[in-house]
């Protein structure tokens, strides 16, 4: 009688230990889809975030392209201003001498 009383718990243990491995079992499965599943959303993430930057690093390289077009228009515009006041410097100062020769 003893015997029984004292394993009647341990029998009661061991379909809990049954219980709680199923649980556990059913556990993993769940979080091993679970990490399937967003492993698939980050990758779908990562290629339409990469194709994102794709569409702004061409952008900024149009807009880079447009920047060294203007700095060389501009470089141009102050070579041609430099120029023409050379020209009229050295036209005042004919201007000048000829003036002052009369």
């Amino acid at each position: 009688d003893k015997v029984t009383q004292s394993t009647n718990p341990l029998a009661r243990s061991m379909d809990y230990v049954q219980e709680d491995l199923d649980n556990m079992g059913k556990e993993l499965d769940f979080w091993s889809k679970d990490k399937v599943t967003q492993s698939q959303k980050l990758e779908e993430e990562e290629k339409r975030t990469e194709h994102e930057l794709e569409a702004l690093i061409s952008t900024l390289r149009g807009v880079e392209q447009q920047i060294m077009e203007e700095e060389l228009r501009i470089n141009d515009m102050k070579g041609s201003v430099l120029r023409n006041e050379i020209t009229i410097r050295n036209m005042l100062g004919s201007v000048v001498r000829a003036t002052g020769q009369q």
